[in-house]
């Protein structure tokens, strides 16, 4: 019986792909022969500790894997039968190309977007700088490692915008990984497709009007990470037209380029500008909190003596004008601590419920005093209208300073 050349280079090939993921730290396992297209099995090992993540190899060897080249690399070719075989394996797949005479061999990850359909087939992009060695590693744990998300997005916020005029809909979306442009644009025809059959209402009102027609205007806004919708720092947002809106219910357009019938996008020139802004004035977590924490202490002690005044008023111990004395002597105070609260820094994204319970009750303490300031003594009020927006600042304050504890106590 003759030995086919072909065989006998295959095990050449084999044999030294496993030396080499051998050297690289791996543990290189060999299938049994068989024509099933899976070769060998790498698996990952973490110190002296083997992990059981698995990748599956299919190992090609020979000058002639290596004739079709071009600047970046190889371009392998293969079967529809093959393909499936590989996208559908429960391991992730590597086609891995040997050449015998340099004993250097390249790989390349089976995945649908590295494929190329091409008619009669299919290619693949074996890039030249892909090659067996230590260097690979960080490559292929993010490849075994892969968790599949449900969807690329996530709709964060729907707003219901609609008035007599038009039914409208704004959607804030949050990108669950990388986006190509193509891909972004892809999710935009898609999402506002979608946006336009929703029913959605904000109350009955609008429900009852608007129940089962569809959209006029959908907007979109696109955040790449949850930190960026936090800040509102979009990469881009969108605008879709109804041919069909009653006269007079178009918006302003906010311009940008036509992407598909009706559908516009405008890109957000500042977006990197931006995330580097935010990314250096945000203050870590501890900083944050113990800011917060202070400068609600003081405010709460002010408050306090605020009452106690309003008490003694009520109670005809003090006058009107005793009581915007006393209150004047605090108004400094109140309005140094209202602006070392709006200047704080960027809250990191864990605390932003936080921030936003903190800046509203910060508010409601320094309009307690808002009228004797500047604003007020320029604005004649009645005794009767200081004392109402007194009191009802106040209670404003107690109300969001309950919510902001409980914040508080939620991220501790």
């Amino acid at each position: 019986m003759k030995i086919h050349h072909n065989s006998t280079t295959d095990r050449i090939g084999v044999q030294a792909v496993g030396e080499q993921f051998e050297r690289a730290g791996y543990i290189f396992r060999e299938q049994p022969i068989s024509d099933y297209g899976i070769d060998a099995q790498i698996e990952f090992v973490e110190g002296k500790t083997v992990t059981g993540k698995l990748i599956a190899l299919q190992i090609k060897t020979g000058i002639s894997w290596f004739q079709e080249s071009k600047s970046q690399g190889f371009i392998f070719r293969g079967d529809s039968e093959h393909l499936e075989y590989w996208i559908k394996h429960s391991l992730p797949v590597l086609i891995i190309l040997h050449n015998p005479e340099t004993r250097i061999s390249y790989w390349q990850a089976i995945k649908s977007e590295n494929v190329i359909p091409t008619g009669q087939g299919w290619k693949i992009m074996v890039p030249e700088n892909q090659r067996i060695n230590p260097g690979m590693d960080v490559d292929l744990k993010r490849l075994v490692n892969k968790l599949t998300t449900h969807k690329d997005y996530t709709i964060f916020h729907v707003k219901d915008l609609s008035h007599r005029l038009a039914k409208r809909y704004s959607l804030r979306v949050i990108l669950n990984k990388e986006h190509t442009q193509s891909e972004i644009i892809d999710l935009i025809k898609s999402l506002t497709i979608k946006a336009i059959d929703y029913k959605y209402y904000r109350n009955q009102i609008t429900q009852k009007y608007w129940h089962n027609k569809p959209a006029h205007v959908v907007w979109l806004f696109i955040y790449p990470s949850a930190e960026d919708e936090s800040n509102n720092n979009f990469i881009c947002q969108t605008e879709w037209f109804s041919e069909n809106i009653p006269l007079g219910g178009e918006p302003s357009s906010i311009g940008g380029e036509e992407i598909s019938n009706r559908i516009k996008v405008k890109w957000n020139y500042s977006y990197l500008t931006w995330s580097q802004v935010n990314d250096k004035n945000t203050i870590n977590k501890e900083d944050f909190v113990k800011q917060v924490l202070e400068l609600t202490n003081e405010i709460c002690d002010l408050l306090s003596d605020a009452e106690s005044i309003l008490g003694k008023y009520d109670e005809k111990e003090y006058d009107f004008e005793t009581l915007l004395n006393i209150l004047s002597e605090d108004y400094e105070k109140a309005t140094e601590i209202y602006y070392k609260g709006t200047d704080i820094g960027l809250s990191p994204y864990e605390c932003k419920r936080v921030d936003q319970e903190f800046q509203t009750m910060i508010a409601h303490a320094h309009n307690v005093y808002i009228f004797l300031g500047e604003y007020g003594v320029n604005n004649n009020r009645t005794e009767e209208n200081f004392i109402w927006n007194v009191r009802s600042q106040l209670n404003y304050f107690k109300e969001s300073n309950a919510k902001f504890r409980l914040a508080v106590k939620e991220i501790q």
